[in-house]
């Protein structure tokens, strides 16, 4: 009998125990359960209190977007983009596979954005889908190189004649200086006028002097050829005085042959646009000048324009940016002023 009784207060007391535990568990948990929505109410909190959205999502596409040129257009843009309520995608920047212009461009019209800014290459495809995105009613706006012939609705780039009155100023200095020989890079993929015009200016400015002005077509077939193009004119048996430039890649290249056979003095260079490579140059008087635009302006241009045609129906049909010229006696305020 008091075995019994002995199993039966046993078998309460690990009872009890079993209980108090479950109850226990039940409470962690419960205060677990707690404590995880409190969390998550304060994470969704967060993120709607950081969540932002803008009226237009806009995207900007170029073969080259993630050249310093086209990273400075495209922080003008987004910068113009936060004041306007606009959100600016760069299309195609660093991703692990690449995707030429037309790829881009259909990704961009899939997304359904409210506007497209775009570098054309001068393929006909791209003009037809110009159209395309116009159709399903996405605005276009064209930079640097005109597509004229597809129905964007703005071109924003550089009055080509008077690029070309600043380029001829600066030849005429090197000339007057006894620099007789001028060679002109022109892009062979070039579809526009710009470079001819800009080489007619040079031509009228040197006309009737002695001064042998001459052109060379440099490739772009890969990202190889303008050097090797413009290496072999460095090297040749009776090379120019001068270089001039009017990309920012034949610029690079054009003195970064000069350095590596050891032609600095013997040769100098007009060159195009205000990277850094360029402007230590020009400070080191290795390169006599360079021809350069506001990127941030012309960005912030793209996007005045989409935002202006999408709100109101019209818009200008070609905006213009500043041209400014750096060389020796301004290379270091024009310094100063950027990094301020």
């Amino acid at each position: 009998m008091g075995r019994l009784k002995c199993c039966i207060q046993k078998n309460r007391v690990i009872s009890t125990a079993l209980i108090s535990s479950i109850a226990a568990g039940c409470i962690i948990i419960l205060i677990g359960m707690i404590f995880y929505k409190s969390k998550i109410a304060g994470i969704a909190a967060a993120d709607t209190a950081s969540y932002h959205k803008y009226r237009y999502h806009y995207a900007i596409i170029s073969e080259e977007a993630d050249a310093p040129f086209w990273e400075a257009i495209y922080k003008g843009a987004l910068e113009k983009g936060m004041e306007l309520d606009v959100y600016v995608e760069k299309v195609g920047s660093k991703l692990q596979c690449s995707y030429d212009l037309k790829d881009l461009m259909k990704i961009a019209i899939a997304s359904r954005v409210d506007g497209i800014i775009i570098e054309p290459n001068g393929e006909e495809e791209i003009s037809r889908l110009i159209d395309k995105a116009m159709e399903v009613n996405i605005p276009v706006v064209t930079v640097l190189t005109d597509a004229p012939e597809s129905k964007r609705i703005s071109f924003v780039g550089i009055n080509s004649y008077n690029q070309g009155q600043t380029y001829a100023k600066q030849v005429l200095e090197l000339v007057r200086e006894g620099r007789k020989k001028i060679t002109v890079l022109l892009s062979a993929d070039s579809k526009d006028s710009s470079q001819n015009t800009i080489y007619s200016n040079i031509s009228e400015a040197v006309s009737g002097m002695d001064v042998e002005l001459d052109y060379a077509i440099i490739g772009t077939q890969n990202p190889f050829s303008s050097e090797e193009d413009i290496r072999e004119i460095v090297m040749s048996w009776e090379p120019p005085d001068v270089l001039v430039c009017l990309t920012a890649t034949d610029t690079r290249n054009a003195y970064r042959a000069l350095v590596d056979y050891n032609k600095l003095g013997d040769i100098t260079i007009i060159g195009y646009y205000d990277e850094d490579l360029i402007l230590r140059a020009i400070e080191m008087k290795n390169i006599h000048s360079t021809i350069t635009i506001d990127a941030r302006q012309m960005g912030a241009c793209c996007v005045e324009a989409l935002t202006e045609f999408i709100e109101s129906g019209q818009v200008s049909d070609y905006f213009s940016v500043d041209i400014s010229v750096i060389n020796e006696t301004n290379i270091k305020e024009y310094m100063k002023k950027q990094a301020d």
